[in-house]
Formats: structure tokens, C-alpha cells, sequence
């Protein structure tokens, strides 16, 4: 069966893209000396001395702008796919410039418009004399518009600079239609292998009343997802820790990040990641540390930003030495310096153009567990980059640093469907360097459940077939920090959409691989299975005697069964279903229950009577308050905040006393698009009084509260939450208190009430039934006939609320509440509270 395998791998070895065989550009190496080529403004002559292939190439001189270089007008079909490649050399550096960078355009002239388009193929930064012939090249789809001008240019360096250039190409490249039927054929070969089973049964069993089950329980191939550190620690999120280790056999710690550090400069603290990292391994999964540096400046810790030379060195071999220090022998991956293609704080600030390669060699010398990778993007996604990366990874394979993996983040273009054959193409690329291949951060987004899910399997399939693909890890499947049309997994109800469920079915079913077989037809049989581990199970008379586990590697494997002893009944391991309902117990406490201030309406009115006063919007900005206030002769009653876009990107409201007045205070949260509003309701009558009062922070679990409450001071007659970082499910409103609840539990929520009384007021509170599911679904609650409205919110129980306000709708005010975010399966929508009052 062996020769099964190596058949169908020779069978396959053909593009998944069909590379065209005509060469679109004429004289593309320069043998017919620079025939064909335009070069304004410069000077271009062949060269016969330094060339890359054939007997010569095009030198380029008296260049007084960085625009000017080779252009050949070319003909190319609106939407189609095309593969460029060409080569570069630099003929020295420009004195004080380390680096030069260079692009690949082609400029357009718009058919229907008549405006100009610069489209960019490729664009290669860190060019030195030194790199020598620089390979320039990439896939593009051509933008579906027609053109009366296409131009191809190669663009940069600086003016002055002297350069070669050689070898261009410019072919179609053509969608293989048999890409999945060949992908199949591919995970048939590539991802299982062969098992002999020998059952050795002892002679007091009648094999007519043995059967075995032999069950796929972990694929060796890599199926992980990036997780937040503080969901695998949390005993509120045990739910969801249990999906995760049921679907995933690895996972992403981001929380490695020099910049995460919980500490300090002199005291750093990674703590988190680490009990983190410690719980996945103890649940049997494999951990990518990610990330111990970032080349794309701005993503180190501001501490480290000014340093350079010597400095910055003993800086980063201290954080190496801690880092593996405290994670040594934990980590299976290391993102040693993430984004090389894209950025080179540390060779820069160094002086080191190889500063990354001593990263590799000195983690690998304090800690030699983990696979050592560089990570980048724009590498498969797109085209752009691919061939950047090929010669990155050449040139540290080259350097026997300890490059173990390469890291392809695969961000997806959102609402664009998966193009096989090109992800293919990028692949095979890749992979001509001989180091495994990694999707570390992959996702794609699509309004539509079932279409997600088939964009994503078209994914999942190519990459699972891929020789040089080893694993694929998800830039996060739950959508509470993420783009629901992005993700598998929904709310606290934990709901897998159909593209979490398509994932169950390739990985459990499809991909993986189960067998229930009685003895009775011979105690020696051969299958093909999965690769990975295995549970297998002999059952006599229906009873379990004998569980047995194994592995399956790359290679053929081999498995004895011993079936002795007296047939006594054995206890196999419980199996618990995954998605049930965990049991978690919510806290609720008035921490840090403190009186802000009193206000006392001025009016002499003897009958209640209330309006709304809104803010103007807000700057945009995380963290920005407004505020809105009442008039002299009323009272502040309740407080909320509202935008107008049905965003939930707001940290909720207050209420603040300045010179002894309490105004309503709205907080623009992280991420906003628009300004947020705050809404106060003003009431008048005569002896009517409220006092501020809050509590808080909340708990750190899920769901904890924090309850203000009135007691003598009277009724609730507004409730308002807040929360440093937009995390809070909002108030609830009782006949006595406020409450406050967690979302995310990492800031913990604060309480806010107006406690009312005087007048000889009487109040009550309603709440309303829960809105729809969609973004700007409203619930609408009103007060019984002959009472006043006092105060409005919002809760959900899954956070994310776009806010709520009082309007009237035929003269009859009421409370909406507005949903932020998209809902899904069991979840509930927003709920408008409200306090009525009557005198």
C-alpha cells in the first residue's frame, strides 16, 4: 500500500495553477538589446557584463527621479490572474542609505473615466548592493475595469541610484478546474498511512463475540487557534475552554508580546501567558509563543523605542534570556521576530543587517525545544510579497540559524471568495525552500454563514492537501474580540455557526477516521487510516475488556493486541459532550459604595414632569467624555448614552458632580466611528430630591455584579453602568438598587444611581422583552398609563449594546434599547429598563 502514496504524489505533481505558457512582454531579457522598452527621462543601454540569464540585461544610469526605471506597455484581460517575475540588481549603495526599496506598477488609464490608476504588484524594501540579484516578482488579479493604457514599470530606487535589471516574465495564469478532486487525492496520500492490526487472542474467547472499535481521537497535522490567555485560567470560561480543547490540538498565546507585559520595565510580567500555556498542555495541546519580538517599528515597548547599538543588544539578549527562562520546555513554536518582510526596528537601530539571526541563534541556545519561525503576511493572502519571503527564508535556512517553520498568516481579503488555485500557487512557492509551512493566523469574513463556511473549507481543504503544510492555526474563532463574519464560535451560549460546524465535520468525520469491526471476519486486517492518535476498545459480548491507544506517524505502523485474561467488564473514560451548558456562579458586591453628591429640584410644580436634554457628539477619540446637564429648577434623574450609527463602541456614562451639580457624563469607547451622545432626563416637582451614588469595580468573573443600593434615600429612578474598555452587559433596574453586570470581566464594571424621593413620589420598574438579533433592532418598553417615565437603559446579557434613550411616539414617551452587535442561536437581543413614577 506504500506505493499507493508515492504513486499518487507523482501523479500530482503538477501546479495547482496552470502557469500559461505565452510570455506576454516582448524581449522580456534584453538579448535583443532594450528593444520594446521605453525609458523617459534616463538613460538605458543593454549590458553584456553583469547579467542574471542569457547574454545580457538592461543597465540603468542618469536617473534624476525615483518613478524612472523600465516600462513596456502590455495588454492585460480586465479580472485576470497573472504570475510577473523579474530580477534586480543594485549596483552599489547610495552614500549614508543603508537600504533602497522597489516596486513593480502598472499604470492604468481608465476606459470609462479617463483617470489615471497606479496598481502596485510587488513591492520589495531592504535592497542593498550586498543582496546582489534581488528576485522581484508576484501574482496579481488585474483590476476587472477597461483600459485604453497599461503600463508596466518597475519604480524606485532613489534618484541617482544605478541598477540592472533581467529576465522579466509575464504570464497568465490560469484557475485549475480539478483543483478539490486533486486536493482529495492529495489528503488521501500525504495526511494517512497505513495500519496492520494483529489481534492475538488468547483461547478462552470465541472471536464471534469479539468486535473492536478503533477511534481517531487528535490529528498529528496542526489544527489550533489564537486564544486570549485569560480564557484558559478562568473557571467562567470553562465552556469554552472545553469547545477548544474538544476541536483544536494547538493553540496561539498572544500574550507573549513584549509590549503585554503586565509589569513593569525592571519587573516584567508574563504570567498570564504562562498559566495559560500551562493549562493547554495539561489538556493535551501544543502552544505557539507568539510573539518574542515584532520587526515593524512601534510594536516594541515605549521603553525600548529610543534605544539603539550596544543598548538596544543587552536589551534584547536580557529579554531573551527571560523570556525562555520562564517558558523553557513549554513552547512547541517561537514567532521569533514577527512582520521581517515588513519591518527592521532591530537591524536598523542595531546597525546589524542580520540582527534577527542572532534572535534565532540565542533562543536556541537557552532553549532548544521549540521550532523557531519567521511569521509575515501579504505572503499567500496576496501575491505581493511571496517572493520576498521565499528569498527571507532561503537566506536563513542558508545561515543555520535554527529556522524551523515558516509562519504564513493568511488574513484573508474579508467578503472575498477564496481563490484555490492562486493559494496554491503562493504555496508551492514557498515551499521550494524545504521549511515547513504554517497558516498561523488565518480568517476571512462573509455576511453569510453557509457561504463562510464554504470559503473556509475551500481553505481548509487546500491547505490540509498541501506536502509542504503542517498545520493551521486560526487568528481566533469566538467572536466576543472579533469580527462575528469571521468567526466559528458566538456568544456565551458558545453557538458554532455552519462554519464551525463544516470544521467538526471535515476534522471528526471527513478527515478522521473510525472503525467498528468484528473479529469473526479475521483477527489480522489492514485499513489506511489518519495520522495521529488513536483509542482502540475490544468489546466481548457486548461488554468493554480492553482499551488500548496508539499513534500513527508519516509511516506505516503497526499495532499488536493481546486479548487476554477472564473477559471481566473494564470502566472506560467518561466521554463528556463538549458543548453542554457549564455551570458558573456570578458574584455581586457593593465594592467601594461611596454618596458622589444631592440635587433637589427647584420647581414648584405639585404633579411630576420630565423632558430629555442630549449632548452634542463627542469628539472620536477612546476615552472622550460630553456631557449634558439640566436646568436650574430640575433634577437630574438618570443618564445614558447612545450612538447614533448602532455601533457598541461605548464605555457607557456617569454621572459626575462639578461645583456641586451632577451632570450626565458619556464615555467614548476604543474603536468608535462617530462621536457618542449623552442623553439625561430632567424632572421637576416640587421637594423632589435625588442622591448620586456608585460602586465598583465589579468582580473579575463573567456576569459579576455590582449593586447601588437606594435604601432611605429613596427610588432607583435612573441606572447607569460604566466600564473602562466598553465591557459591561449594562443595568438592571429593581424597585430598590442599581445593578451593574460584567461582560469581559478584565476592568470589572461600575454602578451609578439617581435614589430619588420627596414629593410624595411613587415608582415602580418595567423592563421590556428582549429586541431581534440584528445590528439597530430596537426594544421598546412604556411607562402603565398616568405615570411618568424617570429614567431609561440598557442590558443584555451578551455586552454590546448601542445604547438607549427616552422618545415620544405619539406624545407617549418610551424607553429603547438599541442592539451594537450581530446575535446568534440562543442569545438574547437588548432589553429596555425604565422607572415609572407617579405622584
Amino acid at each position: 500500500m506504500l506505493s499507493f502514496s508515492v504513486a499518487v504524489l507523482a501523479v500530482l505533481g503538477v501546479s495547482c495553477c496552470v502557469n500559461g505558457a505565452t510570455e506576454l512582454l516582448q524581449n522580456p531579457g534584453f538579448e535583443n538589446g532594450v528593444a520594446n522598452w521605453r525609458h523617459d527621462l534616463f538613460t538605458m543601454t543593454a549590458d553584456t557584463s553583469t547579467v542574471h540569464g542569457g547574454t545580457a540585461s538592461a543597465k540603468c544610469t542618469g536617473r534624476t527621479a525615483s518613478w524612472q526605471g523600465p516600462a513596456q506597455d502590455i495588454v492585460v484581460k480586465p479580472g485576470g490572474n497573472y504570475a510577473f517575475n523579474s530580477y534586480f540588481k543594485l549596483d552599489k549603495d547610495l552614500p549614508g542609505k543603508q537600504y533602497q526599496t522597489v516596486a513593480v506598477k502598472i499604470y492604468f488609464k481608465w476606459k470609462d473615466t479617463g483617470e489615471d490608476n497606479y496598481f502596485q504588484i510587488t513591492n520589495r524594501p531592504y535592497i542593498s548592493a550586498a543582496d546582489g540579484w534581488v528576485q522581484l516578482g508576484a501574482d496579481f488579479t488585474a483590476p476587472n475595469r477597461a483600459t485604453t493604457i497599461s503600463k508596466l514599470y518597475l519604480e524606485g530606487p532613489e534618484a541617482n541610484a544605478e541598477f540592472y535589471f533581467d529576465d522579466v516574465s509575464l504570464t497568465e495564469l490560469v484557475d485549475n478546474p480539478n483543483w478539490k478532486t486533486e486536493a482529495n487525492a492529495r489528503i488521501e496520500a500525504l495526511r494517512k498511512s497505513n495500519i496492520s492490526f494483529h489481534f492475538n487472542v488468547a483461547s478462552n474467547f470465541n472471536v464471534n463475540d469479539l468486535t473492536v472499535e478503533i477511534d481517531h481521537t487528535k490529528h498529528l497535522f496542526g489544527f489550533g487557534t489564537q486564544i486570549r490567555s485569560d480564557y484558559l485560567v478562568n473557571p467562567d470560561y470553562r465552556q469554552l475552554q472545553n469547545i477548544l480543547y474538544y476541536m483544536f490540538n494547538w493553540a496561539t498565546i498572544e500574550e507573549y508580546k513584549w509590549p503585554y507585559s503586565r509589569g513593569t520595565q525592571e519587573h516584567p510580567d508574563f504570567s498570564m501567558a504562562v498559566a495559560a500555556t500551562d493549562e493547554l498542555r495539561k489538556n493535551g495541546l501544543k502552544v505557539r509563543g507568539h510573539c518574542m519580538f515584532w520587526a515593524v517599528s512601534g510594536n516594541e515597548p515605549s521603553w525600548v523605542s529610543p534605544m539603539s547599538g550596544q543598548t538596544l543588544k543587552d536589551t534584547v539578549d536580557e529579554h531573551i534570556r527571560y523570556m525562555t527562562n520562564i517558558t523553557k520546555g513549554k513552547i512547541s513554536h517561537w514567532d521569533v521576530n514577527n512582520e521581517l518582510v515588513h519591518g527592521n526596528f532591530y537591524e536598523s537601530r542595531t546597525g546589524d543587517p542580520h540582527y534577527t539571526q542572532h534572535m534565532f541563534q540565542a533562543i536556541h541556545q537557552l532553549d532548544s525545544t521549540p521550532k523557531l519561525f519567521l511569521n509575515d503576511y501579504g505572503v499567500v493572502s496576496s501575491g505581493e510579497y511571496t517572493l520576498a519571503y521565499l528569498a527571507q527564508i532561503q537566506q536563513f535556512k542558508a545561515a543555520n540559524v535554527g529556522l524551523g517553520g515558516v509562519g504564513v498568516q493568511t488574513h484573508l481579503p474579508d467578503y472575498v471568495q477564496p481563490n484555490p488555485s492562486l493559494l496554491k500557487h503562493r504555496l508551492d512557492i514557498l515551499a521550494q525552500a524545504g521549511v515547513p509551512l504554517w497558516a498561523t493566523e488565518m480568517d476571512l469574513a462573509a455576511y453569510d454563514e453557509d457561504t463562510r463556511a464554504d470559503w473556509y473549507e475551500i481553505v481548509w481543504r487546500l491547505y490540509f492537501s498541501h506536502p509542504g503544510v503542517e498545520g493551521l492555526i486560526f487568528w481566533g474563532v469566538w467572536d466576543h474580540d472579533k469580527d462575528p463574519n469571521a468567526c466559528l464560535i458566538h456568544g456565551y451560549t458558545y453557538t458554532l455557526d455552519k462554519a464551525g460546524q463544516r470544521f467538526i465535520q471535515l476534522t471528526k468525520q471527513e478527515w478522521s477516521t473510525h472503525v467498528n469491526r468484528s473479529l469473526a471476519a479475521g483477527t489480522s486486517f489492514d485499513i489506511r487510516g489518519f495520522q495521529g492518535d488513536y483509542d482502540l476498545v475490544v468489546y466481548y459480548r457486548n461488554k468493554p475488556i480492553k482499551r488500548q491507544t496508539f499513534s500513527v506517524g508519516e509511516t506505516d505502523a503497526t499495532v499488536n493486541v493481546d486479548i487476554t485474561g477472564d473477559g471481566n467488564e473494564i470502566q472506560l473514560p467518561p466521554k463528556n459532550d463538549p458543548f453542554e451548558k457549564a455551570t458558573v456562579v456570578h458574584e455581586s458586591t457593593s465594592n467601594g459604595l461611596w454618596t458622589m453628591g444631592q440635587a433637589t429640584s427647584t420647581g414648584s410644580a405639585q404633579q411630576l414632569t420630565c423632558t430629555t436634554r442630549w449632548s452634542a457628539a463627542s469628539a472620536v477619540g477612546d476615552d472622550i467624555n460630553v456631557d449634558v446637564s439640566c436646568n436650574d429648577d430640575e433634577v437630574l434623574t438618570s443618564c445614558s448614552s447612545y450612538l447614533k450609527n448602532n455601533d457598541w463602541r461605548r464605555d457607557g456614562e456617569r454621572f459626575v458632580v462639578t461645583n456641586g451639580k451632577p451632570v450626565c457624563r458619556a464615555v467614548e469607547g476604543w474603536g468608535a466611528q462617530i462621536g457618542t451622545q449623552a442623553i439625561a432626563r430632567c424632572c421637576s416637582l416640587s421637594g423632589l430630591s435625588c442622591t448620586y451614588k456608585t460602586a465598583g469595580p465589579a468582580g473579575t468573573g463573567v456576569d459579576d455584579q455590582v449593586l447601588v443600593p437606594c435604601g432611605s434615600d429613596g427610588y432607583p429612578l435612573g441606572c447607569l453602568a460604566y466600564s473602562y474598555v466598553s465591557d459591561s452587559d449594562g443595568s438592571i433596574f429593581t424597585n430598590d438598587s442599581c445593578i451593574a453586570q460584567n461582560d469581559d470581566p478584565r476592568p470589572g464594571v461600575y454602578s451609578y444611581a439617581a435614589c430619588c424621593k420627596g414629593g410624595d413620589i411613587k415608582c415602580t420598574t418595567v423592563q421590556s422583552a428582549p429586541s431581534g438579533h440584528a445590528v439597530g433592532d430596537r426594544a421598546t418598553v412604556q411607562c402603565p398609563a398616568g405615570q411618568v417615565m424617570t429614567g431609561c437603559n440598557v442590558y443584555t446579557q451578551n455586552a454590546k449594546a448601542a445604547g438607549a434613550f427616552i422618545e415620544a411616539t405619539n406624545g407617549v414617551d418610551q424607553c429603547v434599547a438599541v442592539n451594537g452587535y450581530p446575535r446568534f442561536g440562543q442569545e438574547v437581543g437588548v432589553q429596555a429598563y425604565a422607572t415609572c413614577c407617579h405622584v
